[in-house]
């Protein structure tokens, strides 16, 4: 007995050290942040003639994001392009100052692409937006009949009946093969957590759905219909297979209370992940894509059905690739996809006034408060630049 507490003592110590180093540890990292942001602000540099909002919003993502790395890629409707960026491609004050080029996981504004390849599929006539998606893919009998109401434009819209708080799905979840795009008799087996097209829901697993659509209907893998539609290699952006490229920045996970450096190990990058999140490349890059994507006719990454909903209100509302925000008792609307992975944030922004702008930081944010308040600012400041520019 009295070796018996002797061994539950010592594990005991051993399990508190443990904790305490772990989270001291952590806690102290996060301190030094503080002292970095003098030398993290002297590493901005911008492109001639960017737009003051731009390093106004790069002192947001250093002091609010707590990101070290960061790029912002801005597009104005005459197409002029500018370029701010900050921080270091190898780690504080490492060998490698970040540029325009840098690389960067996209995670789910990869899902803009997945949107655009629906879209052109509908311009062309080989899609419609009401097509059923029981009628393109092959499932045995599905309990839940409502299945055979879901529509591509509902799938685009996250308005299928997926809702990921409220049913287990295994698309980001540790260790788990999703059963999407490779078991697809699986969906036979869902039920789905309300009625197709009667609210909005954010879908991964709708996502991953709609890249299957899109191999149905091209004959091409998912990846391959991409990077053919969109010229992707030319563009330097690349899909990842889970581990890092030679090429990618180093991601900052001090803010990260679970994941590290080899979370990418626990995910389906190579099968599932593809259509939801499986793309990287620069902000420039993306923004330059985004651009062309807005010249698709008649449909195009702006375009939304007709249904309506709460546009003042984030995650009220969803187009058919981009959410779209207007403030209460304001006339200008921007249209923004985010995205995240432990380590890195990235957001994509259109406006009403033909701009395209790109924030990419390679670094988990402190909490969805401040990144909140950084759509807000991105609003704000967006509206007072066009207003001040008439």
């Amino acid at each position: 007995m009295k070796n018996a507490l002797i061994i539950v003592v010592i594990l005991a110590l051993i399990l508190s050290s443990t904790y305490l180093y772990t989270a001291q540890h952590l806690l102290l990292s996060r301190l030094s942040y503080s002292l970095q942001i003098p030398f993290i602000k002297s590493s901005i540099h911008c492109s001639a003639g960017a737009p003051d909002f731009m390093p106004e919003l790069m002192n947001n993502l250093i002091n609010k994001q707590k990101s070290m790395s960061n790029q912002i890629a801005y597009q104005d409707k005459s197409n002029n392009f500018f370029h701010c960026e900050s921080g270091w491609e190898d780690g504080f004050r490492g060998d490698n100052p970040l540029t325009v080029d840098s690389r960067f996981r996209y995670a789910s504004v990869s899902k803009v692409v997945t949107s655009a390849l629906i879209l052109d599929l509908v311009n062309n006539g080989r899609l419609t937006l009401d097509r059923k998606l029981l009628d393109i893919i092959t499932i045995p009998e599905p309990k839940d009949k409502r299945l055979y109401d879901i529509t591509l434009g509902m799938l685009l819209e996250h308005s299928a009946g997926f809702d990921r708080l409220k049913t287990y799905t295994p698309m980001l979840t540790m260790d788990v093969k999703p059963w999407c795009p490779t078991d697809l008799k699986a969906l036979a087996n869902t039920t789905l957590d309300f009625d197709p097209n009667t609210q909005y829901q954010y879908s991964n697993v709708g996502y991953c759905l709609l890249g299957v659509v899109v191999e149905q209907v091209t004959g091409k893998s998912f990846r391959e219909a991409a990077k053919d539609r969109f010229n992707l290699e030319s563009r330097d952006i690349k899909f990842i297979y889970g581990d890092f490229l030679s090429d990618e920045v180093k991601y900052d996970y001090r803010y990260e209370d679970f994941y590290g450096e080899n979370y990418y190990t626990h995910f389906d990058f190579k099968d599932s992940l593809s259509a939801v999140g499986g793309l990287s490349g620069s902000a420039k890059s993306m923004v330059l894509l985004t651009r062309q994507m807005l010249t698709e006719k008649p449909l195009n990454i702006l375009s939304r059905s007709i249904s309506p909903c709460a546009i003042n209100k984030r995650e009220g509302c969803y187009g058919y690739a981009l959410e779209p925000y207007q403030m209460s008792g304001h006339n200008f609307t921007i249209y923004n996809k985010s995205g995240f992975f432990p380590g890195v944030n990235t957001d994509i922004y259109v406006d009403d006034q033909g701009g395209v702008l790109a924030l990419y930081r390679a670094a988990s944010t402190p909490n969805f408060e401040v990144k909140n308040q950084l759509h807000q600012q991105v609003y704000t400041q967006l509206e007072s630049y066009y207003k001040a520019s008439k």
